[in-house]
């Protein structure tokens, strides 16, 4: 297998497979953002927010959240709620979680600035292997080879063969050389990969490795999708007065670190409730990862009841308490 790696690096070398991606890359490159508003800050930032999330919600939030967090230091005298209330939207939030407790180490171990060794970047909270490597690469123009789905995509098709990642590392490698770009080489893989070395219906007649592409032209068939299981759940909108009713240590399993509204996962405080006024007012699906839902929203007066799990908000206050995207939804 070491001379197939050696033998792979060696022939994508030859053939200019770095000058041909970074030719592309110069003509087709996305203009993302974050990409032309460069930062250490800005690069971990966006790497953290594109773990499980596409660009293109990463590209809607991003502004909004440098509004309230646009860089290191801005992080000081806030807390956690100021920040997942920032990243309502994204999903998640144990990322957001992650990323408040990693700036903290960064202000107070590191004066400010993200460590650019790997060993260090990887006692953060929420950095792994990938993202480690890809702030390295991309925030430091580090000799670093993250490899993502895309990334590995691109390089099996290449060679026609399969290799783990640590091989695929060492096939970049053996392709730079004495090159120095990993910056524009890690992001010009990415692109390529994305938009011409497509999953499902890759641009073969396209490419412009198709002369010596391992598996050009051959027919990629979609994967067809098993269809999703949809779960039931009502929420209820209790309100007193003025003031809605959120409950702390909730039964529904996401957005742990919110307050919730109530569901009928919360059987037992519920059945202590007298609903039986109560109208329904919404019905939509909602996706959180990987589950789908059906939810039934519905609203009722009741009296204040006092109990340790309930917290009764002003609804002059609801702005600016941190709500997930799901319960903004319910509520608006």
């Amino acid at each position: 297998m070491k001379s197939d790696i050696i033998q792979f690096g060696d022939f994508l070398h030859k053939n200019n497979f770095y000058d041909l991606i970074l030719s592309w890359f110069k003509k087709n490159q996305r203009h993302l953002y974050w990409r032309q508003n460069r930062s250490i800050y800005l690069t971990y930032l966006t790497e953290i927010m594109l773990q499980q999330t596409t660009v293109k919600t990463v590209e809607n939030k991003l502004k909004s959240f440098l509004k309230d967090f646009p860089d290191f230091n801005s992080y000081k005298n806030k807390n956690l709620s100021d920040v997942l209330n920032s990243w309502s939207g994204l999903g998640y939030y144990k990322r957001a979680e992650n990323l408040f407790n990693s700036v903290e180490i960064i202000n107070k171990k590191y004066n400010g600035k993200l460590p650019s060794e790997i060993s260090q970047l990887l006692t953060l909270p929420g950095i792994g292997n990938y993202t480690a490597n890809s702030v390295l690469a991309i925030a430091f123009n580090k000799k670093a080879f993250p490899i993502d789905v895309n990334i590995r995509r691109l390089l099996t098709r290449l060679t026609g063969r399969a290799f783990n990642d640590k091989e695929l590392a060492k096939i970049l490698e053996l392709i730079l050389k004495n090159k120095k770009s990993y910056r524009n080489f890690t992001e010009s893989m990415m692109d390529f990969s994305s938009s011409i070395c497509k999953k499902n219906s890759p641009l073969c007649e396209s490419c412009t490795f198709k002369l010596f592409c391992g598996s050009a032209f051959q027919e990629f068939k979609a994967i067809r999708k098993s269809k999703p299981n949809i779960k039931k759940i009502d929420f209820f909108i209790l309100k007193n007065k003025t003031s809605f009713c959120f409950i702390q240590k909730p039964n529904f399993q996401f957005y742990q670190n919110f307050l919730h509204l109530p569901s009928n996962l919360d059987s037992i405080f519920i059945s202590g409730i007298n609903l039986k006024k109560k109208t329904k007012i919404k019905k939509f699906k909602y996706s959180i990862t990987n589950n789908r839902y059906e939810v039934q929203v519905f609203f009722a007066e009741i009296k204040k009841i006092k109990n340790k799990k309930i917290i009764w908000i002003d609804e002059s206050k609801l702005p600016k308490i941190a709500l997930p995207s799901l319960f903004k939804k319910i509520l608006i």
